[in-house]
Order: C-alpha cells, then sequence, then structure tokens
C-alpha cells in the first residue's frame, strides 16, 4: 500500500460495498458467503484500510475487495487494528511531502481455523509502515485476537521478526 496525505485527505468516503475481486481467478477468490459463517465473531478486516483510499470513490471502492480482507476478530479489527491504522494515517499527516509504504498481512500458523465455508482464519496479523525520506519504520506483530488497545505498544516488533513468522524478505529501501 503507498500512502500519501492526498490519499487520506480525498472526496471519497466509505460505502462499504464489499465483494470478490474479479482479478482474482474464481477458484481462489473470496466470497461474501465464506464471511457469513464467521459474522458476529469475525469481521472483513481490512489490510489498507478505507481510510487510506479517499483519494476518489473508484479507489475507495477497489479497497472492498474480497482480496484486501481477512476474517479479523472483531474487536481487533474495530480496537487495536483501528489504532494502528489511525497512527499510520496520523504519521503521514504530520510529515511534510510524506511517501509511506505499508505492508499488512495475515500469518497463517499450523492449524489455523477457517470459515464455514473453508476461507482461512489468519492466527497472527502483521503491518508495516515505512516512511520513505526518514527511512523509519514502524511494525506490529499480532495475534488475530481481542486485545486491548492500549497494548499496541506491546506488539511492536522489528522486521526481521516479521520476516521470521512470515518466511517474507520484505527489502525495504535502505
Amino acid at each position: 500500500e503507498h500512502l500519501t496525505p492526498a490519499a487520506i485527505n480525498g472526496p471519497a468516503k466509505r460505502k462499504d460495498n464489499f465483494r470478490p475481486d474479479p482479478a482474482v481467478t474464481a477458484n481462489c477468490q473470496a466470497s461474501l458467503a465464506d464471511y457469513a459463517t464467521v459474522g458476529k465473531t469475525h469481521d472483513r478486516g481490512h489490510m489498507a484500510p478505507a481510510g487510506n483510499n479517499t483519494q476518489n470513490d473508484a479507489i475507495m471502492s477497489e479497497s472492498f475487495n474480497l482480496s484486501n480482507m481477512v476474517p479479523q476478530v472483531a474487536n481487533n479489527n474495530r480496537g487495536i487494528w483501528k489504532q494502528a491504522e489511525t497512527y499510520e494515517r496520523q504519521w503521514a499527516l504530520q510529515v511534510p511531502n510524506s511517501d509511506f509504504y505499508i505492508i499488512s498481512g495475515g500469518i497463517f500458523d499450523k492449524g489455523h481455523p477457517v470459515t464455514g465455508k473453508g476461507l482461512g482464519i489468519p492466527t497472527r496479523l502483521y503491518k508495516i509502515v515505512y516512511e520513505k525520506k526518514s527511512k523509519k519504520v514502524t511494525a506490529w506483530l499480532m495475534p488475530n485476537a481481542a486485545l486491548p488497545v492500549a497494548d499496541l505498544p506491546k506488539y511492536q516488533v522489528t522486521v526481521a521478526e516479521i520476516e521470521s513468522a512470515t518466511g517474507i524478505k520484505f527489502n525495504l529501501p535502505k
């Protein structure tokens, strides 16, 4: 995800038009039915939040493709994860001409749960926020569980820790 102040301060408003991503082949697409079986306990949690995609209606709408979602514990999505998203937006607004790159995702540990339709539910979530000018990085790794918002600092980690947990080398610019 590429985040700039313009991405946050645009005119587009949230419309909640969740849908399968037409760019994903049918056999790999998530569907609304996948989420229906866990609707009371899990949200369709944005990885790139709608609030970071206000440039125009088309971009806002695209943020509701299910390829940008994971089944996320409702309290996590609406609480501590939302706090991390708010932090990245506030940081972007504080840095003149800021240019941020954000990597968010889920980790599916062995034996991870699935929805009634078979969609994987991540056991852990991560977010890496990289500011290009200063090369400053903030990262979090947390369980996909109900967590107190005040505990966000407890889940701050290094990129190396997320790389170890995911097996992915992120190669952030130096």
